[in-house]
């Protein structure tokens, strides 16, 4: 007997989805208006879920031949457009439209207990990078940003990118992805935008959409600057940021004519050493002072020989002691999971997010937002849904999985997810258990 979380299954969230989702700035015509904004931005996000891009002309047949379809009894769409006017829809929806959605997925899983598991400190680790998600020789729209020859000016590519900021734990399998940052040019700007200048940009929007939470920024080098520490530092934040030589030269100079503190923690493979040093000064010409740690993994081959690589070098505002430092180490390090475990997983498994989507009115970015909101689904289903994971011990890998819920989608008409997932498992020979 399997226990369902009533705000944490798939139909709450398609539910919060259509509740939260801001279709009121649909400028068309009503008159010539047959689909719905939401209707579109649902169609959308089931397509992202099912990694589907073609998914909506299945469902236009079973339509036909069922007189119903699974947009409509698992995503709640009334009417479903086909999949060239879906795209032109997208367009006019502005990604600002999604923001209460984050905010209400991230309000669910406080109220299911499951933000919890994600605390770290007392605090909340958020990981920060930028991604390229469109790159092109030839195709091009005003929004795209421009790679161009140094010496001769002559354009290399047009690209589209974002920042995103994901809540991450270095104990947690799962991410939850925040509201991203689009870094794109705008009318009436002389300079292009880049990824600090959206970060300067995210953070304020982040705080105001989660006043009470507290925070601790987890990035690469290129945050590690007195501007934007003094940022996070006036509001009473704390940061972990990876540095490097090449970048921080006075830093690096600085920690080399001192005696560092030393800690080992010793694991059933490697052990890693922490060099840590308290109040250096950032730069030559700051007045910030960080405590550094400099990490090394101790590794022995089978004859015993012992092989020493460095982990990396971050700098942070926590007080540092050999209580902390080893977690503080392992928290630096998970900023790599906003790189594999987000943004590998979304360009390598399926959910196509460098496929062109579009370069007309702005749709590029509304749906990297509805990619990353199934991706976020998909989180939450695999922290919190029995059925859906004991479908995922049936199969032999979850590529596997995905394959054959794609597949039922396509051609089987369902009344829920549900359903579906227990059809599968009579298909695996496995009897469905009874849900509560």
């Amino acid at each position: 007997m399997l226990k369902v979380k009533k705000h944490l299954s798939l139909q709450p969230l398609i539910d919060g989805f259509k509740k939260k989702f801001d279709n009121t700035k649909d400028s068309r015509r009503i008159e010539s208006t047959k689909y719905g904004v939401l209707d579109t931005a649902l169609c959308g996000l089931a397509c992202m879920f099912y990694k589907s891009q073609d998914m909506a002309t299945y469902q236009e047949r079973m339509k036909l031949r069922s007189y119903k379809n699974n947009f409509e009894t698992q995503f709640g769409v009334t009417e479903t457009p086909k999949d060239n006017q879906m795209r032109t829809i997208l367009g006019s929806i502005s990604s600002e439209s999604f923001r209460p959605i984050y905010k209400d997925y991230l309000t669910r899983l406080q109220r299911g207990k499951e933000l919890w598991k994600f605390k770290f400190h007392g605090k909340y680790l958020v990981a920060l990078d930028g991604t390229q998600y469109h790159s092109s020789k030839t195709i091009n729209c005003p929004c795209c940003l421009v790679s161009k020859n140094k010496k001769t000016q002559e354009v290399i590519s047009y690209s589209h990118q974002a920042l995103q900021a994901i809540i991450c734990h270095p104990d947690q399998k799962q991410i939850l992805p925040l509201m991203p940052e689009d870094i794109a040019n705008t009318d009436g700007t002389e300079k292009q935008d880049c990824e600090i200048n959206a970060a300067k940009r995210l953070l304020p929007k982040i705080r105001t959409d989660h006043p009470r939470m507290n925070f601790i920024w987890v990035a690469d080098s290129l945050y590690a600057t007195d501007p934007f520490i003094r940022m996070i530092l006036n509001e009473k934040e704390d940061y972990i940021f990876r540095v490097k030589q090449g970048d921080h030269k006075h830093l690096f100079k600085t920690i080399d004519t001192l005696e560092p503190k030393k800690h080992q923690a010793i694991g059933d493979k490697s052990t890693v050493v922490h060099h840590y040093y308290e109040n250096v000064p950032l730069n030559a010409s700051s007045d910030i002072t960080v405590n550094v740690i400099r990490a090394y993994v101790i590794t022995k081959d089978r004859k015993g020989n012992q092989k020493s690589t460095i982990a990396g070098v971050w700098i942070t505002n926590m007080m540092l002691n050999d209580d902390v430092v080893t977690d503080i180490t392992k928290a630096a390090r998970s900023r790599w999971k906003v790189e594999n475990e987000c943004f590998n997983a979304l360009k390598n498994s399926g959910y196509e997010l460098t496929h062109n989507w579009g370069h007309k009115k702005g749709e590029s970015f509304v749906v990297y937002n509805l990619i990353m909101l199934a991706f976020y689904i998909h989180q939450i289903l695999d922290m919190t849904d029995s059925l859906f994971k004991l479908c995922r011990e049936v199969s032999r890998t979850f590529k596997n999985l995905w394959f054959d819920l794609t597949y039922h989608f396509k051609y089987i008409l369902f009344e829920s997810w549900e359903h579906m997932l227990c059809f599968h498992l009579k298909q695996n020979e496995y009897p469905p258990p009874e849900i509560i």
